[in-house]
């Protein structure tokens, strides 16, 4: 029984970790797109400014 509890416990670990990279990816990747756009932002307007 000992391994059968040592085994619910690592999955239920392993789920809860691939659950956190997750959030933590999606997170990443929705700031990562924010911070593009505000490049965009400037270089367009650098762009104007300087034509």
């Amino acid at each position: 029984m000992a391994e059968y509890q040592t085994l619910i416990i690592a999955v239920v670990s392993a789920l809860s970790s691939g659950v956190g990279v997750g959030i933590t990816l999606k997170t990443d990747v929705k700031w990562l797109r924010l911070m593009m756009e505000k490049m965009d932002e400037r270089l367009t307007r650098l762009e104007n400014g300087n034509g």
